[in-house]
C-alpha cells in the first residue's frame, strides 16, 4: 500500500469571504435506483443543491438517475469508477479509474461536466492527487462525517451534523453502496435513515443561518 497524504492535505471545507455561512451537502456511492431518487425528492422539496459523487459503474447502469441530478441543479462528481482503494492501485490503474468515471459520467448526460473528484474511503496518495489534477478535477474530501452508512439512527445522524457543523463545513452523506456491499442491498432501507435525516438537517441548518451551496470551481 502506498504512503497516504494527510488528510490535511485535501481540501475538507471552503471559507466564504463575504460574510455568509455556506455549508455544502454531499452524497457517496450512488446513484442507486431505490436510495437516490428519495434523496432527490428531498432536495427538490427544500429547494437545495448538493454535489453526488458516484461511482462510473452505477452511472452507465443509472444515466437517467444522472439526467436528473443535472436537470434539477446539483453537481455530478467522481468517485472512481468501481470504488476501489486507491492506495492499494498502480499508476494505470488508479488514473483508469478516475478516467473512466469521468467519462462515464459525460456519457450518462452530455451537460455533466465532472469538477470535483473523492478517493473512495477518503484514502489519498500523491499519485491519486496528481492524476486527479491532471484530469481537471478538484480533490474533495470530508469536515463533517455523521457516519450515517453505519445505521446509527435518525437522530445519532441529525445531532452529529449539527454539532460539528461550521460555516464551510462539507458533509459526507451517502445514497447508494459500494459494489462489494451493493449485491446485499437490494433495497433503499439501508439508507431510509439519511432519507429522513436529511429532511430534518436541511431546515435545521437553514434556522440556523446556514446556506447550502454547490462547491464551488477551484480549477
Amino acid at each position: 500500500m502506498k504512503e497516504l497524504i494527510p488528510v490535511s492535505a485535501v481540501p475538507c471545507d471552503y471559507a466564504d469571504v463575504s460574510g455568509s455561512f455556506p455549508v455544502y451537502l454531499t452524497f457517496d456511492d450512488g446513484p442507486n435506483p431505490f436510495c437516490t431518487p428519495e434523496v432527490l425528492d428531498v432536495l427538490t422539496q427544500h429547494r437545495v443543491p448538493a454535489t453526488f459523487f458516484v461511482i462510473g459503474t452505477y452511472a452507465a447502469e443509472q444515466p437517467e438517475l444522472i439526467r436528473r441530478m443535472i436537470a434539477q441543479g446539483h453537481e455530478v462528481a467522481n468517485h472512481t469508477m468501481t470504488h476501489p482503494d486507491l492506495s492499494r492501485c498502480g499508476p494505470v490503474q488508479v488514473r483508469g479509474e478516475v478516467l473512466m468515471a469521468s467519462e462515464a459520467i459525460r456519457s450518462a448526460c452530455r451537460q455533466a461536466a465532472p469538477r470535483h473528484m473523492r478517493a473512495p474511503y477518503g484514502k489519498w496518495t500523491e499519485e491519486v492527487l496528481a492524476t486527479s489534477a491532471q484530469a481537471g478535477l478538484t480533490a474533495v474530501h470530508w469536515s463533517v462525517d455523521p457516519r450515517d452508512w453505519s445505521q446509527p439512527g435518525v437522530d445519532r445522524i441529525v445531532t452529529s451534523v449539527l454539532g460539528a457543523v461550521r460555516p464551510g463545513s462539507i458533509v459526507l452523506l451517502h445514497d447508494g453502496y459500494p459494489p462489494d456491499e451493493d449485491a446485499t442491498c437490494a433495497d433503499a432501507t439501508r439508507r431510509d435513515q439519511t432519507v429522513r435525516a436529511l429532511s430534518y438537517l436541511v431546515p435545521a441548518l437553514q434556522r440556523r443561518g446556514f446556506v447550502i451551496r454547490p462547491l464551488p470551481q477551484l480549477h
